[in-house]
């Protein structure tokens, strides 16, 4: 879900002269419809760019864009009668584009770092930090459902310090990989992430070794297939509210006996309906539970504990 970037930008504009840039000016709400149909299939040219004063929807095309346009106009119905800005981009204004929009942030013991800013970012001792390249990955972390799945794992770590090594984290959808290297840097002993796109696996793997990460398993699969088999003591569950309430027996019963299941990626409206569908099945299947949700903007992180 990711992250200030919904989308992957094109990596061959990399290596051109100029790019054309097309915007739209969103409101917060029409931000949060098109990002949520981002979600839902694959739009890898065009992001939502965020800060806390605007929402932009842009395209990054080294050629004509209008064909693009009329697709997503289509397959996004209240973009059908919203007109796009264009400009051109030099190479050097291209390359720095998204910078803009993203700074280091914190949660806890855990610092989340654009890779540009490592040189002069200092981590205070006893504390971890998370090198990311925006240009890499399928967005930084700074999304809300991200940084409510990193709050999660940085409170698990707080409760079990002591036994970190002998944990398990399993990453469902791993992206750019951002909740598995934070897992592996704060100590958790496994750490296994999946994803349907074998792009976001080699991006994952890319940002793992980065961060000087090998102990974090990759792999390209679905949801059934990656996680069958697995059992973990922290699950962490960043994709959409329908497609976590089609999976959940199987993401029940793969959280072990004291293990927490953290589900992300659901929006205020859709709480109740993942409640109703994961609340029988933790009864039915677990001695007893615990279950908190925290919320962030618009967006809520469901978590339940296994007792």
């Amino acid at each position: 879900m990711e992250h200030i970037f919904t989308t992957q930008k094109s990596s061959n504009l990399q290596d051109k002269s100029s790019v054309n840039k097309v915007f739209l000016n969103l409101s917060p709400e029409e931000a949060t419809a098109v990002e949520r149909a981002f979600s839902e299939e694959e739009q890898g040219q065009w992001v939502i760019e965020k800060t806390d004063q605007q929402c932009q929807l842009c395209g990054y095309f080294d050629g004509n864009f209008q064909e693009f346009w009329q697709i997503l106009q289509k397959r996004i119905p209240l973009l059908a009668t919203k007109t796009l800005t264009h400009e051109e981009l030099p190479a050097r204004e291209w390359q720095e584009e998204y910078k803009r929009f993203l700074e280091p942030f914190q949660l806890g013991c855990l610092h989340v770092v654009p890779v540009w800013e490592r040189p002069n970012y200092a981590v205070p001792d006893g504390q971890f930090a998370v090198y990311l390249d925006a240009e890499m990955a399928f967005g930084t972390g700074a999304h809300e459902t991200t940084k409510l799945c990193l709050a999660r794992i940085v409170d698990y770590r707080n409760l079990f310090k002591s036994t970190l090594f002998l944990k398990k984290v399993i990453d469902v959808g791993c992206g750019s990989g951002i909740l598995s290297i934070a897992a592996a840097k704060l100590g958790f002993g496994r750490v296994y992430g999946f994803d349907h796109d074998p792009e976001a696996v080699g991006i994952s793997e890319k940002n793992a070794r980065q961060n000087g990460v090998s102990s974090v398993e990759f792999s390209v699969a679905g949801i059934s297939a990656g996680i069958l088999g697995h059992q973990a003591d922290l699950i962490v569950a960043n994709i959409l509210a329908p497609v976590l309430i089609a999976h959940a027996p199987l993401l029940v019963n793969t959280v072990k006996r004291y293990g927490i299941l953290s589900l992300s990626g659901v929006l205020d409206g859709e709480v109740e309906a993942v409640k109703a569908a994961f609340k029988p099945l933790v009864e039915r299947h677990w001695d007893g539970s615990i279950s908190n949700t925290k919320t962030m903007g618009q967006w809520s992180e469901i978590a339940y504990i296994r007792t």
